[in-house]
């Protein structure tokens, strides 16, 4: 399967995400590929990734969900632009609000995509029968995060939320009401 074939959902402007896929297929299909964290159901995939809200065009950060078959990660893909917030170094943290939730955030550099940085949502995946599960979580909290209905809430002060991504995931509500 190419890097094409799996950017789901991903406004074409952006190709370090195509780059990233193609990083990341290549480290499922060598390091990873027979560590026990896999879950053989799921390949990589990129949900969802469009400019952050506030960010205009393409020269502004981008934000979208990665799967692999060990990890969906949120990430930032920061922009060029000089009121963009700056992306931690490697290894390094820093916080960054998405929506009224403030996340830590990991730097991450790869060869032809540069600087990015993850926030993990869920590791290891075995809570995934398949594919389209994962897609349709990634789905969702990019729609929680960018204000859809029941989006994520400051404390009613101004003040945006503080909490852990699984704690956001699975907070009441997070996914609509069970049927």
């Amino acid at each position: 399967m190419t890097a094409r074939a799996i950017v789901r959902d991903t406004l074409r402007g952006e190709p370090r995400v195509a780059a990233l896929v193609a990083h990341f297929e290549t480290v499922a299909n060598g390091a990873m590929r027979d560590m026990p964290v896999v879950n053989r159901a799921l390949r990589v995939e990129a949900i969802g990734f469009a400019p952050m809200p506030g960010e205009a065009g393409a020269r502004g950060a981008w934000l979208g969900v990665l799967i692999t078959p060990w990890s969906m990660n949120l990430l930032w893909l920061p922009g060029a632009m000089q009121d963009s917030a700056p992306c931690p170094r490697p290894g390094g943290k820093a916080r960054l609000r998405v929506g009224n939730v403030d996340f830590e955030w990991i730097g991450a550099h790869v060869q032809g995509v540069g600087a990015y940085a993850c926030c993990s949502l869920f590791s290891p995946m075995f809570e995934f029968a398949g594919q389209e599960s994962a897609v349709a979580t990634a789905q969702a909290v990019l729609a929680q995060l960018r204000g859809g209905e029941g989006g994520a809430k400051g404390d009613g002060n101004g003040d945006p939320a503080r909490i852990a991504p699984r704690a956001f995931l699975l907070r009441p509500g997070a996914f609509g009401s069970a049927a």
